[in-house]
C-alpha cells in the first residue's frame, strides 16, 4: 500500500506461509469473508492507506461436495458467503477508489466446476459460476471507468484443496484433459499476473480456462 510495501495479502489463516510465498515485501491483513465487519475493516484500511490501487485479485474458496438431495442449506450459504458474497462486498469497497482514479484491474478466481454440470458440485460449482457471471457484469459496468475485470477458471490445481477431492471425481477430471501432467499454482499465477498487467490492457470480461485442454 506504500512504495516499500506494494502488495497486500488478505488472509484468514496461515499468514506465515503466505508471507514466505511472495518474493517481494508483503503486508498482511486479516480477513474473514464470512464476516461483513471484517470485510469492511480490511478493505477500508487498504483503501485509506493506498495512494492508488493497481489491481485486486479475489482468490478465496471453500468447497463442500454432495448431491443436491443431501445438501444442507447452511452448507450452501457458507460456501456462497466465502466464494461469492464476501469477495463481491470486498470488491465494492475497493472499486470505489479505482473509480476515482479511473484505472485498475480485477481478477477473480473461479473454476471449471462453475462451467461443468458434474453431480455433487452444486455448492462449489454454483458459487464459482456466480462469480464468473459477476465478473462479466462488472466488466461491463466498470469498463467506462477504466477498470478491467476478468476471471480465471482453473481445473484441479495441485493443492491441498485438490487433495481433498474424491478420488473418482479427481480421476474423472484428469481423464477429460487433453494434456498430460498437472496444473500447478504457478500456472494460474502467471495468468493472473498477465491479466493484472498493462499487457492485457485490451482484455476484459473474459473467463479464461486453465484446464489442460478440457473439452466442453
Amino acid at each position: 500500500i506504500k512504495d516499500e510495501v506494494p502488495v497486500v495479502a488478505c488472509c484468514y489463516a496461515n499468514p506465515d506461509r503466505i508471507s514466505r510465498a511472495f518474493g517481494v515485501a508483503v503486508k498482511l491483513q486479516e480477513l474473514d469473508l464470512r464476516d461483513e465487519t471484517s470485510i469492511k475493516n480490511c478493505a477500508t484500511t487498504i483503501v485509506k492507506s493506498a495512494t492508488s490501487i493497481a489491481g485486486l485479485v479475489n482468490c478465496a474458496g471453500i468447497a463442500t461436495g454432495g448431491l443436491f438431495s443431501m445438501t444442507r442449506m447452511t452448507d450452501l450459504r457458507d460456501v456462497f458467503d466465502v466464494n461469492y458474497f464476501g469477495p463481491l462486498l470486498f470488491t465494492q469497497y475497493v472499486t470505489k477508489k479505482m473509480v476515482r482514479q479511473k484505472s485498475g484491474s480485477i481478477v477473480n478466481l473461479t473454476s471449471t466446476a462453475g462451467l461443468l454440470a458434474d453431480a455433487g458440485t452444486l455448492a462449489y460449482g454454483g458459487s464459482k459460476a456466480s462469480l464468473g457471471h459477476a465478473s462479466r457484469v462488472l466488466a461491463t459496468e466498470l469498463g467506462p471507468h477504466g477498470i478491467r475485470v476478468n476471471a480465471v477458471a482453473p481445473s484441479a490445481v495441485a493443492s491441498g484443496m485438490a487433495n481433498q477431492m474424491d478420488d473418482v471425481a479427481r480421476a474423472k477430471l484428469t481423464d477429460r484433459e487433453a494434456l498430460a501432467g498437472e496444473t500447478l499454482p504457478s500456472d494460474v499465477a502467471e495468468m493472473v499476473s498477465f491479466l493484472l498487467s498493462d499487457r492485457a490492457s485490451a482484455i476484459s470480461g473474459q473467463i479464461i480456462r486453465i484446464d489442460r485442454g478440457m473439452p466442453f
